[in-house]
């Protein structure tokens, strides 16, 4: 082998060796990549939590009752831990055989109230209950509870029978009150009538500001004149009703055999509806009584695609029509 074969293979040598180590100088300064740091796992927090059914408890009774009734509340711990819970109250009329005690989580408590009116004369009495837990999230919470004690029933008494004349109870809703001082009467109607000055009517009050008599209410006193109540409710039904130019209005239903709610006063009830073909139909209902020579006519009317949906509350309102004593 000659002297340029030589020095051209050690070149070749030189060269392979160099190559391998850089490769291996690589490959040592490449290390795996690190781990993602491990996030410590946080403690869980054992904090109970308080939650009640209900926040308020209404109850009624008459002047002279003695009975005791009971209520029932639920409160439960939707927290983790151990709730340590106590009940508060201030009122006299009301008490529990249990004030305190602890709930584990998820599990609940019933809890009985005691309410009594012995004693009470008639009005309407409130208390709060407070139960709360010590160290506990949505705490304290009041129960709200209303006692209404109404007056006695009075007795209406002639010949040889004796009939109790009842309460009338107050309305389901929140109400404005219409009085009458010359003939000792009063109605409720709820909030959502306004007041309004309607023509042949002592008192008048309308939901819909569209028309005058859209949804509208109203009482009227008039005099019989010998004239029996269904005349009397038809010729007011004829005056009131919105249709015009359309046929008298139709009897729909009546009862001329029912009372007042106080279960002694007469009264009279008449669903008329009064279609047209040129006005809008409407439904008219009244309710009335007769105290004298006259009669008390309670009335609403309203255009029969929103009526039906009325009658129930006109209903309701009607039957707040009360003598006061």
């Amino acid at each position: 082998m000659n002297t340029v074969s030589l020095q051209s293979d050690l070149r070749k040598k030189v060269k392979y060796v160099l190559v391998i180590s850089v490769v291996l100088a690589m490959l040592a300064g490449c290390s795996a990549p690190a781990a993602a740091p491990v996030t410590p796992q946080q403690p869980v927090e054992m904090v109970p939590r308080l939650g009640v059914n209900s926040l308020s408890i209404d109850v009624q009774f008459k002047e002279g009752d003695s009975k005791t009734v009971t209520r029932n509340i639920t409160f439960m711990n939707e927290g983790e831990g151990v709730m340590v819970w106590a009940v508060r109250k201030t009122q006299p009329w009301i008490w529990m055989n249990e004030m305190d005690g602890a709930l584990e989580k998820g599990y609940s408590k019933d809890l009985e109230i005691f309410i009594a009116p012995s004693g009470k004369t008639a009005g309407t009495y409130t208390d709060n209950l407070t139960i709360e837990g010590t160290g506990t999230r949505n705490s304290p919470q009041n129960v709200v509870v209303t006692m209404v004690i109404t007056p006695p029933d009075a007795t209406v008494t002639g010949g040889d029978t004796t009939v109790v004349k009842k309460t009338v109870p107050p309305p389901p809703w929140d109400y404005n009150e219409y009085k009458d001082s010359n003939y000792n009467f009063r109605l409720r109607y709820p909030k959502d009538y306004r007041d309004k000055s309607l023509s042949s009517s002592i008192f008048g009050a309308e939901v819909s500001s569209n028309s005058p008599q859209a949804n509208s209410i109203r009482i009227t006193i008039v005099s019989s004149n010998g004239v029996d109540f269904n005349s009397v409710a038809l010729e007011w039904a004829k005056a009131i009703r919105i249709s015009g130019g359309g046929s008298s209005p139709k009897v729909i239903s009546s009862d001329n055999a029912t009372t007042l709610l106080d279960g002694v006063t007469p009264a009279f009830e008449i669903l008329y509806e009064a279609k047209s073909v040129t006005s809008i139909s409407s439904q008219v209902y009244i309710y009335g009584v007769k105290k004298g020579s006259r009669y008390i006519l309670f009335g609403a009317v309203a255009p029969l695609a929103i009526a039906p949906d009325r009658l129930q509350t006109w209903k309701e309102i009607a039957h707040t029509l009360e003598f006061i004593d």
